[in-house]
């Protein structure tokens, strides 16, 4: 087994899924080569770090974070709204443009002439 190879089969390594025979051969490695037992201790420190990130952020988090946004923002975002509906979305505006161009497309139709009569 090479290093790549070693390097590749360490998350299931410990996690214990991998095949009998891959885990003799990997077990055989890290025996002889010092550089994948040093990149595997590395590794399961790694995740035990990762254990510890699942603790709930404090309640103060979120609102600090908004208020950093807003400061930086110069007030764009989690600003006080202004509007009925606040910020008018692109989409909306999107939409009526849409519908109005549709309506005018409409209008514009019932104006055209239906009927082509020869020239007299």
């Amino acid at each position: 087994m090479d290093h790549q190879a070693a390097a590749d089969s360490f998350s299931s390594y410990l996690e214990g899924d991998l095949p009998e025979e891959v885990k003799l051969a990997l077990e055989q490695h890290l025996g002889t080569c010092i550089q994948c037992r040093t990149e595997l201790a590395a590794f399961r420190q790694a995740l035990g770090g990762l254990g510890t990130l699942r603790q709930p952020a404090p309640e103060r988090f979120l609102p600090q974070i908004q208020r950093q946004i807003f400061l930086r923002s110069k007030g764009r975002f989690f600003g006080r709204r202004w509007m009925l509906f606040g910020r008018i979305p692109f989409e909306w505006v999107s939409l009526v443009m849409i519908i109005a161009m549709l309506v005018y497309y409409i209008a514009a139709l019932r104006g055209a002439p239906t009927a082509v009569h020869p020239a007299p």
